[in-house]
């Protein structure tokens, strides 16, 4: 990899990293409701990314879902598991899109996997149990529980994909934010209350994160990660993501003073190691995550 790459990829997952630190000060401590925080977020890349909307894609039906699972269904069980789970603990769960992708593609497209590939996927399983349990209460952590959730779902729209054909990643964030928009804003209604007094309680912090949100970690970041799946191998880009949950980690101590303890560091371990241990292994993902 061109070590110009390198930087735009360290870039990216840096921007990833601080989107989940962001994120989490957005739904806890300016109280902003997730789906309406959501809408608005796409609400922007959808009109940022209009003029990539035509023609429609040949399979749009099979868009359309993958669509909506990588769009308006993950981050609305993203954003409600944020409101109480740390951002690095909650970034570390996310690696778990390629094992369960991993599992669909070889429910849904019988592929393969060998013994290494699936003593990972245990292992990250083993990693998640872990992080959400809690022995003092002899419970499960509930926000990670959706973060699971959450990046299960975009497993999920990366199968889809599959089906869906050549398309440039600009148009697919284009219907992404399309179909999003009047589906969480639906939620939001449906289900959330006082999104108006909110938004003007957080002022100016609603703006930085909406932009954050949608201009580098949608457009910018995405956008760059899409490139270089098409310029490189998957097992060469893929295990170099993993750069992300520890910007994560690092920015919600430092930021957020975030636990760092025993637990999170063998429950990372478990999970990361197994991630990189499959992703080094696939010749090619279940669909590329735009």
């Amino acid at each position: 990899m061109r070590i110009a790459d390198f930087f735009i990829l360290s870039l990216c997952c840096l921007i990833w990293g601080g989107n989940f630190v962001l994120s989490k000060w957005m739904l806890s401590d300016l109280a902003l409701p997730p789906f309406f925080f959501a809408a608005v977020r796409f609400s922007l890349v959808a009109v940022l990314m209009s003029p990539f909307l035509f023609p429609i894609p040949k399979h749009f039906l099979k868009l359309c879902f993958a669509g909506l699972c990588v769009g308006a269904l993950h981050l609305a069980f993203l954003y409600t598991g944020l409101k109480t789970a740390p951002a690095g603990a909650s970034a570390i769960v996310s690696q778990m899109m390629i094992p369960f992708a991993t599992i669909l593609s070889v429910v849904f497209l019988h592929e393969k996997i060998g013994l290494k590939r699936g003593l990972g996927i245990c292992g990250a399983l083993i990693g998640v149990i872990i992080l959400i349990y809690n022995p003092d209460s002899m419970a499960f952590d509930t926000g990670l529980i959706y973060i699971a959730i959450a990046f299960f779902i975009i497993a999920v729209g990366s199968v889809l994909i599959k089906g869906v054909g050549d398309i440039g990643p600009f148009q697919y964030l284009a219907w992404m934010g399309v179909l999003a928009v009047p589906s969480l804003g639906l939620a939001s209604f449906l289900f959330e209350t006082g999104q108006i007094e909110a938004s003007k309680a957080a002022g100016t912090g609603i703006i930085i994160g909406v932009l954050y949100t949608a201009l580098l970690a949608s457009i910018f970041a995405h956008g760059q990660y899409f490139r270089l799946l098409k310029t490189y191998d998957v097992s060469l880009v893929v295990p170099l993501t993993l750069m992300s949950p520890f910007w994560a980690v690092i920015l919600g101590v430092i930021i957020r003073d975030e636990p760092f303890g025993f637990k999170l560091i063998i429950g990372a371990v478990f999970i990361l190691a197994s991630v990189f241990v499959i992703a080094r292994r696939q010749k090619q993902l279940p669909g590329d995550i735009v």
